[in-house]
């Protein structure tokens, strides 16, 4: 009964209560622009000053200046920085920290080399495949192109070998399909299915 009331006079009256909630709104702006001011997200905002943990904490600020989770970037200069000594001692340096008991709220320790290991792995192991790829594929280029005659002959040769001591032009065009015929159940017996044509053509 109550909102059918109130939705009634808002009806009748609505520019009035457009106006009252337009001037609210302006009212409040200056209320909403102090809002990031007054709203705390640190938790220990609300810790006591004289609680252990805000102690350790004041006591880091003032030692360390450092803050949990941060980072440190130590940069290396010389008069080469590609040089063997500077690798050294990079390399040393990361065993060194890494080894160092007393760092344990280390992490993380990361330079150029540990990155450029990385890619190298990666890299490495595409160049394998491609390298077993290339040759295989030379491999099989040079059994087509070199094992093709060979075969034909030592087929010719076996079967001229076989024959009678003179060779005529009739019996040397039956030597050639003869050698032609049997050189080619050898010739596909070792040759990919895909490269069959061109051994054949060959």
């Amino acid at each position: 009964m109550l909102f059918t009331k109130l939705a009634r006079l808002i009806i009748r009256h609505n520019r009035a209560v457009f106006v009252i909630w337009l001037v609210a709104l302006v009212l409040s702006i200056p209320a909403i622009l102090q809002v990031q001011s007054v709203i705390v997200y640190n938790e220990t905002a609300f810790n006591p000053k004289n609680s252990e943990s805000s102690l350790a904490q004041n006591i880091v600020s003032n030692e360390f200046s450092i803050d949990q989770g941060s980072s440190v970037i130590v940069v290396i200069t010389a008069s080469d920085i590609r040089g063997n000594d500077v690798r050294d001692f990079t390399l040393a340096l990361n065993r060194t920290l890494h080894n160092d008991g007393k760092l344990s709220n280390i992490n993380n320790i990361t330079s150029i080399y540990d990155i450029y290991s990385q890619l190298l792995l990666g890299y490495t192991s595409v160049v394998h495949l491609q390298l077993y790829e290339t040759k295989n594929a030379t491999t099989l280029a040079s059994n087509i192109e070199f094992g093709v005659p060979s075969t034909y002959v030592s087929q010719w040769i076996s079967l001229v070998n076989s024959g009678s001591g003179t060779i005529d032009q009739a019996q040397l065009a039956a030597y050639n399909g003869q050698a032609y015929n049997s050189s080619w159940p050898i010739v596909s017996a070792q040759t990919p299915t895909a490269y069959q044509s061109v051994a054949f053509n060959y």
